[in-house]
């Protein structure tokens, strides 16, 4: 077991430094070419900072939400808060991510069993594959009706294969052949549902919180794109947000490095961008959040390391 996840610190370490290098070599060799398109302002920077202070904010109170229906009264916003800035710093490591430090948190500090957080998580994130799908259809048949604009084809089947993700509660699981891991995991959705589909209101206010960070992203990614001189409309960059999602299906570098920035710049090939420049607007929307992600997962870090130092531990 050591040796496995020694090897995949080592895997995941190589894999980032390749992805930065790459990233490197590529800027460095057009540099002259970004040079002439950068138009970075100090209003710009800040108003992307400021956006990113947001998500752990939105994403607290999912977590807040969430966790006082399974059963954690005493689960407060500040709480969800720590949790979240904590768990998205630990993304950003070659180490365990944020949902197995999350998930140790939790049992530690309010006994909260894993099985019922495992499947809590797959059912959310299945949810959330679908309402980001929905807001991608929304905007492409706005495009079409209102716009008479054509759609891509392309998107507007990755998108409803996104909605479709739904059906996954509906399943009859028995009847279908797949790997005893996936339907571990479909099994672990469906039990996860079934406790937070019993409260309408617990699911309108986290599908209602993750549309509002799928449109804060879009703003995020419309500054970014700005910052290289690209006449990107807020309905691009939404889509461009609600396809960033599909970067927690792919884990190949922590904090879903050169994977994020791969998903954009596949969407807006699609509508006519060019490829190396949406991956360099992702790139300098990850930079300035990345610094937000330092700051305050470290702080909530220790915060949290200090409570569960002085908490016995639960039986398991």
């Amino acid at each position: 077991m050591l040796n496995t996840k020694l090897i995949r610190f080592i895997l995941q370490l190589v894999i980032s430094l390749g992805v930065i290098t790459a990233f490197g070599i590529y800027l460095y060799n057009n540099l002259d070419k970004y040079l002439e398109l950068l138009n970075i302002s100090k209003t710009g920077v800040f108003t992307l900072f400021l956006l990113s202070l947001t998500f752990p904010l939105l994403n607290g109170m999912q977590n807040t939400y969430l966790y006082r229906d399974l059963g954690l009264a005493g689960f407060s916003h500040r709480d969800g808060y720590l949790i979240t800035a904590a768990s998205t710093l630990a993304n950003q490591l070659p180490i365990p991510g944020g949902i197995v430090s999350r998930g140790y948190y939790l049992k530690r500090a309010y006994n909260l069993s894993y099985a019922k957080y495992t499947s809590s998580t797959f059912a959310l994130f299945f949810c959330y594959l679908a309402i980001n799908g929905l807001i991608g259809i929304a905007v492409l048949v706005y495009w079409f009706l209102i716009n008479k604009t054509p759609v891509p084809f392309a998107l507007l089947i990755a998108f409803s294969m996104m909605v479709a993700c739904i059906l996954v509660f509906w399943l009859p699981l028995e009847r279908i052949r797949m790997t005893e891991k996936l339907r571990q995991w479909t099994h672990q959705a469906i039990d996860g549902w079934t406790a937070i589909g019993r409260n309408p209101d617990l699911l309108f206010k986290l599908t209602s919180l993750q549309a509002a960070l799928v449109v804060l992203l879009s703003l995020r990614y419309w500054i970014a794109f700005r910052m290289l001189s690209q006449n990107v409309s807020l309905g691009q960059t939404l889509l461009f947000a609600s396809a960033s999602i599909l970067t927690q299906l792919i884990s190949i570098a922590p904090g879903g490095l050169g994977v994020r920035e791969a998903i954009v710049a596949s969407v807006a090939s699609v509508l006519g961008f060019d490829a190396g420049v949406s991956i360099v607007a992702v790139g300098l929307d990850r930079l300035v959040i990345t610094v937000m992600i330092v700051l305050t997962g470290w702080v909530s870090a220790i915060i949290l390391g200090r409570r569960i130092s002085v908490t016995p531990d639960k039986p398991l």
